[in-house]
């Protein structure tokens, strides 16, 4: 394998070096391995199913703590529309599948058919006329191309998601107003960070500054960011050599959002709230999905603080201090742990095992969504550990894998709560905890041929891998994403 003095200089643009080349290409194509799941976590088996008394109890705890923490929501919002709308796409009537049918069947309870028709009337088209005449390709190309809506070059974020009466609402919108219920700090502030690509900063900022002018509420603090161009990874051809474009020069790979990582490595906060940009209901049906959010986030406060107690006592020396960490590690993280460690040996495993960052995932009955789920799963020193595994995970030629992987119960709906800071308030270097193994390599077509993507460990999958974590079975309510525009038409959507 050769790189060039053109070669090294385009490394350099991009924060790397020949040598980091070559270990990142090892990396993904010798060290990545699939998980190796044991079984799956079920309700009192990795899952903690709360009650009612315990979901008040927890509630309870957020309320009184958040008054003196530091909050944070944390949305990965770099994903754009086209693929919502793609169904729409070279429509054809005589073929039409059945979610463009039931698109254009229901076309009026889509939060977007004013603004469609309003803006058609200003340009002299009449929708109305277009409907009655079957024209909906005209329609469909009116919503997708610049001269309309520009849904395909749109962010999904900007995208209306609900109607209320005469107000419309986009998913940016709908974060907004989601966070004054749970992550407003004591001092008023809501503060929210978007990761975007670079080219989108300028226009969704300007959004949010014409957005925040509309608002009752004005204490929301705003940041965004980009996912570092450090992390992309070299395209690799089927032979494992650096692909390269017509000009002769490497192409890179956006690495998927594990890379986020560092994003998240830099945030100032006790308490962060991770989820998705699709994910977001109507303002009546908020409440279940704000009260759940409290409860995440009183069982991470509780534990959090419960760690850091234990910490302090196993330093200073304090016997009952370990053996109540190693009764809350059993309880809560490591079931079956090792045997015939010393004294010191245990106190260094405690601490080992306790000092690290700590993450409640909500996890919902499985519907059939696709996407990742919560798993029991072997870990390279023996032993097991609670994991969010997606399909691209799992060795899907091995017909045990395959059979846990269908067992699942449970799915990942992208709702976390976080704590990234030590004891002392410190952000913990969060690139020491990935589990480097669980990147994976993917087949995509560029310049007429297959070539072969690196992506790292996805930020709730390999990138947290060696977090402290805690499955809580959250109802189905909260869970509402959007990744055809036909979601819209589901109850969590329906104002």
């Amino acid at each position: 394998m050769f790189f060039d003095e053109k070669d090294e200089m385009q490394l350099q643009e991009r924060g790397l070096n020949v040598s980091g080349a070559l270990q990142q290409i090892h990396q993904f194509t010798k060290d990545t391995q699939p998980a190796r799941l044991d079984r799956a976590c079920t309700v009192g088996d990795g899952i903690l199913a709360l009650s009612e008394d315990d979901c008040l109890a927890y509630q309870r705890v957020y309320e009184k703590e958040r008054e003196h923490k530091k909050l944070l929501k944390f949305v990965p919002a770099s994903g754009a529309a086209s693929r919502m709308f793609k169904h729409l796409y070279n429509f054809d009537s005589e073929k039409s599948n059945e979610l463009t049918q039931e698109f254009i069947l229901n076309f009026r309870r889509f939060p977007f058919w004013s603004i469609v028709r309003d803006q058609m009337s200003a340009q002299g088209l009449d929708l109305e006329q277009l409907q009655q005449a079957n024209d909906w390709h005209a329609i469909f190309e009116f919503m997708l191309q610049p001269y309309g809506l520009n849904y395909d070059d749109q962010l999904k974020g900007l995208v209306v998601f609900h109607q209320y009466n005469e107000q419309i609402r986009t998913a940016f919108d709908e974060h907004l107003y989601e966070s004054i219920g749970y992550a407003k700090q004591g001092d008023g502030r809501c503060r929210l960070h978007f990761t975007l690509a670079p080219q989108h900063i300028d226009r969704v900022s300007s959004y949010f500054d014409n957005k925040l002018k509309e608002l009752d509420y004005d204490k929301f603090e705003i940041a965004y960011s980009t996912q570092a161009i450090s992390t992309d990874t070299l395209a690799l051809t089927k032979d494992d050599e650096p692909f390269r474009d017509a000009e002769g020069r490497l192409v890179f790979r956006p690495s998927g959002h594990g890379a986020l990582i560092g994003n998240l490595q830099h945030l100032d906060a006790d308490v962060i709230f991770i989820k998705n940009i699709d994910n977001v209901t109507t303002q009546n049906q908020l409440d279940q999905t704000i009260f759940y959010k409290q409860v995440l986030a009183g069982v991470l406060l509780e534990l959090r603080q419960k760690i850091n107690v234990l910490l302090e006592g196993i330093e200073a020396g304090n016997q009952s201090a370990l053996s109540d960490a190693m009764e809350l590690i059993k309880t809560w993280f490591e079931p079956d742990q090792p045997l015939g460690m010393s004294m010191n040996q245990l106190r260094q495993y405690a601490i080992l095992r306790l000092d690290r960052p700590l993450r409640v995932c909500g996890m919902v009955r499985n519907a059939g969504e696709p996407g990742g789920g919560p798993f029991w799963v072997k870990m390279e020193g023996g032993y097991l550990s609670k994991q969010i595994v997606e399909k691209s995970q799992v060795d899907l030629s091995d017909a045990d894998q395959v059979k846990i992987l269908a067992s699942a119960t449970h799915f990942n709906p992208v709702d976390l709560v976080c704590s990234i800071k030590n004891r002392h308030g410190e952000n913990y270097h969060l690139e020491d905890f990935i589990d480097y193994t669980a990147g994976f390599v993917s087949e995509k077509f560029a310049q007429g041929q297959v070539i072969k993507a690196l992506e790292w460990p996805g930020l709730w999958n390999g990138a947290m891998a060696l977090w402290n974590t805690v499955f809580v079975e959250v109802p189905i309510s909260t869970f509402n994403p959007v990744k055809t525009v036909n979601d819209l038409l589901r109850p969590g959507h329906q104002a």
